[in-house]
């Protein structure tokens, strides 16, 4: 099925793009809450294996041991598997808990429809109001230092 150009109906598949959606979200044990802290459209799965990889290596250094050895082990070693694993269209998740907040980074395979009001890899105005980072931030402060209030 498929729209003329100027109708509002489907596009055909030809226009869509194939790629990969990329996204991370913080649980919270204590308030029982998922929050979006950041998402990514690859168009290759190197860059979104690259997406996850760089945001995990920020992170990993402050959760227990046991919980980033086998962090480490997929930066060390898993990266070109994963990028395989997606090429094959299989979704990818890698989590790290620190005390009650469980950060999850996953990739799936997506196909990506053209939006009218974007242009290359540009930005509407309006991704300029998002304030999911301020978020994180305050949750990684608060549970690193329960006695001061967090900043925002």
């Amino acid at each position: 099925m498929s729209a003329a150009p100027s109708g509002n109906g489907p596009l055909p598949a030809a226009n869509s793009q194939p790629g990969f959606w990329c996204e991370c979200l913080l649980t919270s044990a204590e308030s029982d809450s998922t929050v979006l802290v950041g998402s990514f459209d690859a168009y290759a799965a190197r860059d979104a294996v690259r997406w996850i990889r760089i945001a995990v290596r920020m992170l990993v250094s402050v959760v227990d041991d046991a919980e980033a050895e086998p962090v480490y082990e997929w930066l060390l070693l898993g990266g070109a598997a994963t990028a395989a694993a997606l090429e094959r269209g299989e979704p990818f998740t890698i989590t790290l808990q620190h005390e009650q907040l469980l950060l999850a980074w996953s990739a799936r395979t997506v196909s990506f429809l053209p939006l009218a009001h974007r242009t290359g890899r540009a930005l509407p105005p309006c991704a300029g109001e998002w304030s999911q980072p301020a978020a994180l931030r305050s949750a990684l402060t608060a549970s690193q230092h329960p006695h001061l209030p967090a900043r925002r």
